[in-house]
């Protein structure tokens, strides 16, 4: 049983007065605890696919079924509870979130949306999801532009698991980070992936990072699957010209997934 399958994704935009293809005749699937990695560079259709699984955006052709339903079909009431199964952490959660606002009110929206948690019972929850992520629970009164990159991106994650979902889309959700803590970000999203067996679609340039934590990649050409396969397999010996360029812009790959 696949969490995700994207079947003929297409969708088109008009530059210059011509009509182009951001995404063109993309399929794939992603299984309960497993990472599917997007790889490719700027314009390769990477944010688009994200934007479209999520239903930010509706795509022009394609099927997108997420836990074994149209997720296409579905609109009102419908989407919005199925949209706490799937859940995204972006890349700066200083621009994703109000600044101003607290690590509580950020955390609170998503348990009081979805009717996860009494008013009540929040603070509870509030705290438990700061610890889950490795945060001190005494953080919830600080407002988000006064904490550092890293413990944002750890409240983001705290966010996005609150809702207890099946998949996370990561759009560079690391890249902004220093090296040091990009590790203990990866290092948290595989534990939660053993622990609750939660999907990722892992979006990146850096094939460094998605071969440490990916298990299938694809690799996307102007809106297009240029190769996919295991993600070991394609970094250490990628067969399009597009994964060539791109291991060779990559640094020095540390570790594997285990």
């Amino acid at each position: 049983m696949s969490v995700l399958a994207v079947s003929n994704l297409a969708k088109r935009y008009h530059r210059g007065g011509k009509p182009f293809a951001a995404v063109d005749d993309v399929s794939f699937e992603i299984g309960p605890a497993e990472t599917l990695a997007l790889a490719g560079p700027s314009g390769s259709g990477k944010s688009t696919i994200a934007r479209l699984v999520l239903r930010l955006i509706e795509p022009d052709a394609g099927r997108i079924d997420f836990e074994d339903s149209d997720f296409l079909a579905l609109s009102g009431a419908a989407l919005r509870a199925r949209r706490a199964r799937i859940q995204m952490v972006f890349q700066d959660p200083l621009a994703a979130f109000n600044p101003r606002a607290t690590v509580a009110r950020v955390l609170d929206d998503p348990l009081r949306i979805h009717g996860i948690a009494s008013r009540a019972e929040r603070p509870r929850r509030i705290a438990a999801l700061l610890e889950r992520v490795g945060l001190d629970a005494g953080l919830a009164a600080h407002a988000i532009h006064e904490i550092s990159g890293g413990q944002r991106q750890r409240v983001a994650i705290a966010r996005a698991i609150a809702t207890r979902p099946s998949l996370i889309v990561l759009d560079e959700a690391v890249s902004a980070l220093d090296v040091s803590v990009r590790g203990q970000i990866l290092e948290l999203l595989l534990d939660l992936q053993r622990r609750e067996r939660i999907a990722y679609l892992f979006i990146s340039h850096d094939l460094g990072v998605i071969r440490a934590v990916a298990h299938r990649v694809i690799i996307l050409d102007a809106g297009r699957i240029a190769e996919s396969g295991d993600a070991r397999a394609v970094v250490t010996n990628p067969q399009s010209a597009i994964g060539k360029a791109l291991v060779a812009a990559t640094p020095k790959l540390i570790r594997n997934r285990p």
